[in-house]
């Protein structure tokens, strides 16, 4: 329970915190925060890059990042919404799927023939894809 407080407590204060630097606000106001956040990490960028053989690409410009944005958020709703399309025919398939693995069980079998006069063995079997 500590933990699952912890949490919420630190999920509270970031979004507590990014909302008052101004990144929900408008477009210009979120520019401002992109741009003293990155003069604020510069120093430590620096640092991490002198002590790492490695070089660390820049942080990207502020337009750069605003298209960058727009597309991964056009690219999610376009995978949602292709998730929500496919999903009937999705949950029909895997209910086809389950019922004839379920039917595949005689003991299963013969507990939903007891219900019925109709044998389910005699019903036709459906073509798996």
């Amino acid at each position: 329970m500590i933990k699952f407080a912890f949490k919420v407590g630190l999920a509270t204060a970031t979004v507590y915190y990014v909302r008052d630097q101004g990144v929900w606000r408008n477009s210009t106001e979120s520019v401002q925060t992109y741009e003293r956040l990155k003069e604020t990490v510069r120093p430590y960028v620096q640092e991490v890059t002198s002590q790492i053989p490695i070089e660390l690409p820049e942080l990207p410009q502020s337009e750069s990042l605003s298209s960058l944005v727009k597309q991964s958020w056009n690219a999610g709703v376009m995978a949602t919404f292709k998730f929500l399309s496919e999903l009937p025919d999705t949950a029909n398939t895997w209910t086809k799927r389950g019922i004839d693995k379920a039917l595949e069980n005689e003991e299963f079998r013969n507990f939903i023939n007891s219900f019925s006069s109709k044998s389910v063995e005699s019903q036709p079997v459906i073509e798996k894809k």
